[in-house]
């Protein structure tokens, strides 16, 4: 047994089951990292700390678990730089790192319609407009094409001019799929723009009905659905003379509008 009077131990865990004990002539040995008198292992906190007090002797001083695992790591210098060192925040009380901004991805609304380049009847023209912003009963959005290049333009000049918006009832939106403002139709999507124009075509020229044909269509498709008319309502064939002749002024109509400029 160790008669020092002023003698110094701690003890700390290892691991499961193991315990680690250190016993220091003096609190002043332990800080300046002296050797150990004595050190050993137990299997559990109470061992450990009735062999540290057996070997300190009586009068020993207890120190934090924090000298013995400083020393079984290289020293008890260490102990003493993570008693001066502030203790990290929880987990909780930290700030949250800032994430960086990012611009929220712009959505459109798409005005379409069939196009009035000359060769290209039947063909659908569609056109995004960017969403300014939404209230519960409107939907406002750029009376400007939006433009691919705006994001770099406005980098480039400065800010952005003001936004001139025009609005668009959200609920005739949702229940028809598409709005009607100042002559033009506007969808939620591309697809149903597309699909929206073909339909209006397909009913608005009696000769879709006359040749069972629709939108999309081409002078092909057209010449086709003809021959076929033709065969099945020819009077030689046994067919009626006014439904041929329809079958025939529909056709004409046809390749007339595909012959044409412009929109009707």
């Amino acid at each position: 047994m160790i008669q020092d009077e002023q003698a110094a131990y701690a003890c700390c865990s290892v691991g499961i089951g193991r315990w680690c004990w250190v016993v220091w002539a003096s609190e002043s040995d332990a800080r300046e990292g002296a050797k150990a008198l004595s050190e050993g292992y137990e299997k559990t906190a109470e061992s450990a700390e009735k062999k540290a007090g057996e070997s300190a002797g009586a009068g020993s001083r207890r120190l934090p678990s924090k000298w013995a695992s400083a020393y079984k790591r290289g020293g008890a210098a260490r102990a003493e730089d993570a008693e001066a060192r502030p203790k990290p925040k929880s987990r909780l009380s930290r700030r949250a790192p800032a994430k960086p901004s990012v611009a929220p991805r712009p959505t459109f609304l798409y005005a379409a319609s069939e196009s009035e380049q000359a060769g290209s009847r039947g063909e659908v023209v569609v056109v995004k407009h960017r969403i300014v912003r939404q209230t519960t009963g409107k939907i406002y959005i750029d009376r400007e094409p939006f433009r691919e290049e705006e994001p770099q333009a406005e980098a480039a000049d400065g800010p952005a001019p003001k936004v001139r918006s025009l609005a668009v009832d959200r609920e005739t939106l949702r229940r028809e799929g598409r709005v009607l403002h100042h002559g033009s139709y506007y969808y939620a999507s591309e697809e149903k723009g597309i699909r929206g124009v073909h339909a209006d075509l397909t009913s608005r020229h009696a000769w879709c009905a006359a040749l069972d044909i629709g939108f999309p269509c081409s002078t092909g498709s057209i010449k086709a659905a003809y021959r076929r008319l033709a065969r099945e309502k020819h009077p030689d064939a046994g067919g009626d003379p006014a439904e041929f002749q329809a079958v025939e002024r529909a056709y004409r109509e046809a390749l007339a509008y595909f012959s044409s400029d412009g929109v009707e």
